[in-house]
Parts: structure tokens; sequence; C-alpha cells
């Protein structure tokens, strides 16, 4: 009988979630809208990866889905940007996100006909 000992380094590594090619994203979105996308990272481990954003006006859930906190106006600001960033324990990948917000005929004190708002 044999046994083969190894103490070489053969040390399992851990790899970091990646979103792919580092493209910045760029999303354009309706003037009073609140969703902006989905932007998930995969982890060739198949580990749980935490997402965070660096623009405090949106959030990103556990499963890479972006919406602003606020209600965005067009005439207050137009462009939106933030850095996505995924991570774990095997190290972490980040990618920029720029929203254009599309201005609209109808200002949100005439609510009860936004449906009919045209969208610039």
């Amino acid at each position: 009988m044999f046994f083969i000992i190894s103490c070489g380094e053969n040390e399992i590594s851990n790899k970091s979630p990646s979103f792919g090619y580092h493209i910045d994203k760029i999303v354009r979105v309706n003037e009073g809208s609140s969703d902006i996308g989905t932007f998930q990272a995969i982890d060739p481990d198949g580990d749980e990866i935490a997402y965070s954003i660096s623009n405090e006006d949106m959030s990103i859930s556990s499963d890479g889905v972006v919406v602003f906190n606020i209600i965005p106006d067009y005439e207050t600001k137009d462009i939106h940007t933030a850095t996505i960033v995924a991570s774990n324990d095997g190290g972490s990948d980040e990618i920029n996100l720029t929203v254009y917000i599309n201005d609209s005929d109808c200002e949100f004190d005439t609510l009860a006909a936004f449906d009919s708002c045209i969208f610039h």
C-alpha cells in the first residue's frame, strides 16, 4: 500500500466576483421613476456576493437591483453617477454607473395626469 502526501503549496484560491467587461454602464430613466436596473456580478466559486453603491440617492439589493431613494427630477438634477462594488472574501470588483434623467412635459404636482406625460 502506498500513500502520497503532498506538502506543496496547492492552496485553493478563492476568486473574487466579477462584473465581466469593465464598460461604464449608462442608463436613461424617466423623471419620477425610481427603477434604474440590475447590475449583477458573477463569482466563479459560486460564493455569495455583497453589493454596495457610492451614491446615497441610490440603493442596491442583494440581487444587484439598483433603485433611486429619491424621486428623480430633471429640473433639479439630470445626471446621477455612482460606483457599484461587488465583494466577498475572495476580493471585489467595481463598475461605474451614469444615470441620465429624461425630462417630462408634466410636473409632479399634476400627478393625476402623469400617465399621459411625454418624456424627452
